[in-house]
């Protein structure tokens, strides 16, 4: 019979008592209900086991054979090796012991409870959670020693959201007798989900347990600041100083150094400026750099270029003046950082990509000769910037760029004076276009047969376009109905948009299934009554400002075609998005090439059912953040559209490949080269279209009843492998799914005096959702040149519609482009927990993303 004593005993629970989070486990392996645990525990032997006695256990494991004698001996060494610290090898002891088969009942589960302490004291997060998680998964009684065991090593591994239960349970289990390590342990937790406060709760409950250790007072005061709880700290370190705790310079320093590394920098620099300006802590050339990289970790930008301004003064660092000029940049300060990028070069810092920032800042001054010195003056660099700089130099000494660059330095300088004048119009940017000869009623009211954002509610007169029900509606997974193809198109010449019968011409096996229509879109209550109450207020001043308009559909009964455009632009698509998609370039031959992945995350400011911004106070309509990677070329872009670009023009920021800079630039788009489209894309292609409109002339061509790409769920899931989709010529036939519906049809010609690649555009507006299905981009002489074809699905779980993928073909060439392609990606997250405006700062990107 087995008893209490012959167990791992005092030893393993002494060894263990300090480390982290596990003395109270090993403590509770010798008490009294564990001794009866193991009276009960009886092995009938066929023989009296052999004699022990004292000697060497791991000698008298080379002579034992039997299963029973082994685990006992092997018990032993553990409680040996845990009394020396050494945990991980007593683990490997007890393993041994519990592979024997020689225990059975609560004696195993006993020993496997020890193993996971054993596995705690290692420090090996992993370990732990393969000995306790299986025990929280079946429901089975934890003690407090084991749930903060598992917590711990939940937070070791960053899963604080499982971590937080386990914690917080066995804290308040334990009471007033809580170990300091679970505290500890708990504050890190609630420090990694961002709960501030809660951390600083439990840095003071610390400190109260733990007075005497100096730490504890410096953490405690550390969490105050990051808690914004500034009279608190003061207050602690007022009670610390008069303990001797801070009373010199180096302390103070201590707290500040700490009061950083937990990710406060902004309540460090307040407080080393206070200290060096009343004399606490003695200004030095160290001190005063250290204060410049505070603000600029805090992302303080005016306080960041005093403190570099000072700190300059002490000595030249080429990294500050870089650093320096990069805030000007942020500014519009073209000019101040024109010299800043000069003076780091003058001081040693001759990178490939400072005189590329160099180049940017002479760009935004319309120094066009300037900018081509900057980028032939500098080093060759490695492979990327050398790309990145002939690229540029092409770009720089086109006609194109020294006219955007001499547009947005007009701009600015209007902004700056506050000109009244409509600037928009003056530079060529006031819409003409035909209006429609009839308006519609009021949408909403009864009896006026459109829906609450203004599509036609009944359908056509064959039934072949059924009504609008208000209902949603899963498509059909039925066979096509019919499949139009080369052969029989002139049957249905009139409901085809010219870019497919050009398409039938160029590829004969093009066909395109034809299921019957489903009119599945149906937007949120919200979005239904904004939309009616925008009637009377929205209106456009240029074809780029919009006043008046909030959340919904700017213009329901559009009587031009910038109106439909508009309601394209700010339609909802959820309060945020992010997703990964593929995009990819199909040539002729079949070949793909310039793969890529692109990421998007989105927050709406306009179109947002939370929080809809007013466009008299805030002129954001959305942000917009994208990155490609895996062509090692990535490239990031930065978007803040906006509505009144007589206020603010949308304004772009932009890492090039390679460099690990962010660069304010002009109100590009147009006829831009998309990343990674081999020039088939351009950036106004982007979400059908985007960016202004200053460059055609817009008319409203009326409606049609058209064959558009509907309700393929299918291809937006993701279902088909590259390999099945990426054919020659076009997507296969078989992947492909067509609905009959209504669309407005919205042509741009371009404006005398401007320049495009594209001369005449035709847009095709599905009624229903206001997204742009179709697109036809014409060549200065008139020839469809480039066809764009959104395949539009409907988002239940949000109650909103767009276009993925989105293939664009090049009918002279034979080649296309596919981006918002779902192959190998995960779905796409609407209403993404915690994304906010803070995200899409520059300076905030700049510190996740640039790199």
């Amino acid at each position: 019979m087995i008893r209490c004593t012959d167990r791992l005993g005092p030893s393993i629970a002494q060894a263990c008592r300090a480390s982290l989070l596990i003395a109270a486990l090993l403590l509770g392996v010798a008490s009294n209900a564990f001794a009866d645990q193991y009276r009960s525990n009886v092995r009938e032997l066929s023989k009296p086991p052999p004699e022990i006695g004292q000697q060497d256990p791991a000698a008298l494991l080379k002579k034992i054979r039997e299963p029973y004698p082994r685990a006992l001996l092997l018990r032993e060494l553990a409680a040996r090796e845990a009394a020396a610290g050494r945990y991980r090898q007593a683990a490997d002891y007890l393993d041994q012991a519990l592979a024997t088969g020689a225990l059975s009942g609560v004696a195993e589960q006993a020993m496997r409870e020890d193993l996971a302490g054993l596995r705690s004291a290692s420090g090996d997060p992993d370990a732990v959670i393969g000995s306790l998680e299986p025990m929280r998964r079946s429901g089975r009684t934890m003690s407090p020693a084991q749930r903060a065991a598992l917590g711990a090593a939940y937070a070791r591994k960053r899963r604080y959201t499982e971590a937080l239960p386990m914690l917080r349970s066995a804290v308040e289990a334990a009471g007033a007798a809580v170990d300091l390590s679970w505290l500890r342990a708990l504050q890190a937790v609630h420090a990694g989900l961002g709960d501030d406060a809660a951390a600083a709760d439990l840095a003071l409950r610390v400190l109260r347990r733990a007075p005497q250790q100096d730490q504890s007072w410096l953490d405690a005061a550390a969490w105050q600041l990051k808690a914004k709880r500034d009279t608190r700290a003061q207050a602690l370190l007022e009670l610390a100083a008069r303990q001797g705790m801070l009373s010199e310079p180096e302390q103070r320093m201590q707290l500040l150094r700490l009061t950083a590394r937990i990710g406060a920098p902004f309540q460090a620099a307040s407080l080393l400026r206070r200290w060096i300006e009343d004399g606490t802590v003695p200004s030095s050339a160290e001190r005063r750099h250290l204060l410049a990289q505070l603000w600029l970790a805090a992302r303080e930008a005016r306080l960041a270029s005093t403190a570099i301004e000072a700190s300059l003064q002490d000595r030249t660092d080429p990294q500050l003046l870089v650093q320096l000029a990069q805030i000007h940049m942020d500014q519009e300060r073209y000019a101040e950082a024109e010299r800043a990028f000069e003076r780091a070069i003058a001081a040693g810092d001759d990178g490939a990509d400072v005189h590329f920032s160099l180049a940017m800042a002479r760009y935004q001054q319309a120094d066009i000769d300037g900018a081509l010195a900057a980028l032939s003056s500098g080093p060759r660099g490695n492979a990327a910037q050398q790309k990145l700089s002939r690229s540029w130099s092409d770009y720089l000494q086109s006609g194109r760029a020294r006219e955007q660059a001499m547009r947005a330095a007009v701009e600015r300088q209007a902004q700056q004076r506050g000109a009244p004048d409509d600037l928009q119009a003056r530079l060529g940017g006031g819409f003409e276009e035909r209006r429609l000869d009839v308006t519609p009623s009021a949408a909403g009211t009864s009896g006026d047969g459109l829906t609450p954002v203004g599509a036609e509610a009944g359908g056509n007169a064959d039934g072949t376009i059924p009504p609008w029900t208000g209902k949603t509606v899963s498509a059909s997974e039925r066979a096509p109905e019919f499949t139009i193809d080369a052969a029989n198109q002139a049957r249905y010449a009139d409901k085809l948009a010219p870019g497919y019968r050009a398409m039938f011409e160029a590829y004969p096996d093009f066909a395109m299934p034809v299921h019957a229509s489903q009119r599945s879109v149906v937007y949120p209550k919200a979005i239904d009554i904004a939309s009616a109450d925008n009637l009377e207020r929205a209106k456009l001043v240029g074809a780029d400002t919009l006043t008046g308009a909030r959340l919904g559909f700017p213009f329901i009964h559009p009587q031009t075609g910038v109106e439909v455009m508009w309601n394209h632009r700010l339609r909802w698509r959820g309060n945020s998005m992010e997703r990964r998609t593929t995009q990819v370039v199909v040539q002729a031959n079949g070949a793909t090439s310039s793969r890529l992945k692109q990421h998007e995350r989105l927050l709406a400011r306009y179109a947002n059912l939370d929080a809809p911004s007013d466009l008299q106070q805030d002129n954001v309509l959305l942000y917009y953040l994208t990155w490609f990677t895996g062509s090692g070329d990535d490239f990031l872009a930065l978007v803040h559209e906006t509505a009144n670009a007589e206020r603010s023009p949308r304004a772009i920021w932009v890492q090039p490949p390679g460099v690990p800079r962010l660069f304010r630039l002009p109100p590009v788009g147009y006829d831009q080269v998309f990343p990674g489209s081999e020039g088939l894309y351009f950036v106004d292609m982007l979400d059908m279209y985007n960016g202004p409109f200053d460059r055609y002339v817009w008319k409203l061509a009326g409606k049609r009843e058209l064959y558009i790409p509907y309700n393929n769920r299918k291809l937006a899931e993701g279902v088909y492998a590259a390999k099945t989709l990426l054919k020659p010529g076009h997507l296969p036939s078989q992947v492909l799914r067509y609905e009959l519906h209504r669309v407005w049809v919205v042509e741009a010609t371009s404006r005398e005096g401007t320049r495009h690649s594209f001369g005449r555009r035709v847009f095709y507006v599905d009624e229903d959702s206001w997204n742009v299905v179709l697109v036809e981009n014409y060549d200065s002489e008139g020839r469809l040149w480039r066809f764009q074809e959104g395949h539009l699905n409907y988002h239940p779980g949000i109650r909103a519609a767009d276009c993925a993928p989105v293939v664009t073909y090049d009918l002279k060439d034979g080649r296309y482009f596919v981006n918002r392609l779902r192959v190998d990606d995960p779905e796409a997250q609407f209403d993404v927990p915690g994304i906010g405006t803070r995200d899409f700062l520059p300076s905030a990107v700049r510190g996740r993303y640039v790199h």
